[in-house]
């Protein structure tokens, strides 16, 4: 059910691609003096290299003096990125851009590699926890935040899903009855679903809960008993269903989930990203030596 913000995923996609023509200045070390011949004349490696420092010098320098100051107030603090949290991070950046393919093609459409993405994810990341490990807390003041945001914790009536939509209440019939003779469904989604979001993942749709979908694939999703399949038409054509687990509505109890409660805590009231990396170069002893050529 946990979604990755909007803007925050957008800010490191810009960042990933501010940080690509860097990280090329960083791997470009050509051995051969001459770099490049045009009509014969010559352009040096060490014109090349004056180009690079002169455009993208200043840029470079501060990224490297941020990358340092986080650098050293993770080691301060004890803290570093989990790697588990940081793996479903990535997936559910993934699945949220329609999946892996759909993943290298944003990366290809900006020109930045997936090490790369990868990397300034971890570092936003990084930065995020240290923001937020800096928020003064109090056990009444998340309280009070877990009764003014109650609907974040109280577990709504969910269900999993997956499906296949096709034009035909016919052909939707003729996919059913395979279905209830044993067939796979994320085969025959993959054979026959119209649906681009889930056609890949095998008409996998996930958890819903009421309000998400049109009402008549939802009256149906949550009118079968798990396991079982069922047909629908809406607006979009004809829907065969499946669900896999029923998730029951349930009012949250604070000392269930007083540990999320305080990390949503601190990242909505931690600095952002730019505001926080801005506070650390105010605080630090910075001495810039380096002058552009």
């Amino acid at each position: 059910m946990k979604r990755i913000n909007a803007l925050l995923l957008v800010a490191i996609l810009a960042l990933s691609i501010f940080a690509a023509p860097l990280a090329t200045l960083a791997e470009s070390g050509a051995d051969a003096e001459v770099v490049a011949k045009v009509n014969g004349v010559a352009i040096t490696r060490q014109q090349f290299l004056d180009l690079l420092e002169a455009e993208y010098g200043f840029y470079a320098l501060q990224e490297l003096v941020q990358k340092e100051l986080i650098r050293q107030k993770a080691e301060q603090m004890e803290i570093s990125v989990d790697e588990a949290e940081f793996n479903e991070t990535w997936e559910l950046i993934v699945a949220q851009l329609g999946g892996p393919q759909m993943m290298q093609l944003m990366l290809l459409q900006n020109g930045i590699s997936e090490r790369q993405f990868r990397e300034q994810l971890r570092w936003n990341m990084l930065v995020s926890a240290l923001a937020g490990a800096e928020v003064e807390v109090t056990e009444e003041t998340l309280q009070q935040w877990f009764e003014a945001n109650r609907n974040r914790y109280d577990q709504p009536l969910a269900v999993e899903v997956s499906h296949i939509l096709v034009d035909t209440e016919e052909q939707a019939q003729e996919l059913l009855a395979l279905l209830e003779e044993g067939a796979d469904l994320a085969d025959l989604a993959a054979e026959h679903s119209l649906d681009p979001g889930t056609v890949t993942q095998g008409g996998y749709l996930g958890w819903i809960t009421e309000g998400l979908t049109v009402p008549e694939f939802e009256s149906l999703a949550f009118g079968l008993e798990v396991g079982a399949f069922g047909i629908a038409e809406s607006v979009y054509g004809w829907h065969v269903v499946t669900v896999h687990s029923r998730q029951e509505a349930k009012t949250a109890n604070y000392a269930e989930v007083a540990e999320q409660v305080e990390q949503d805590y601190r990242r909505s009231n931690a600095l952002d990203f730019q505001s926080y990396v801005a506070k650390l170069e105010q605080e630090a002893s910075l001495e810039i030596l380096w002058e552009p050529k």
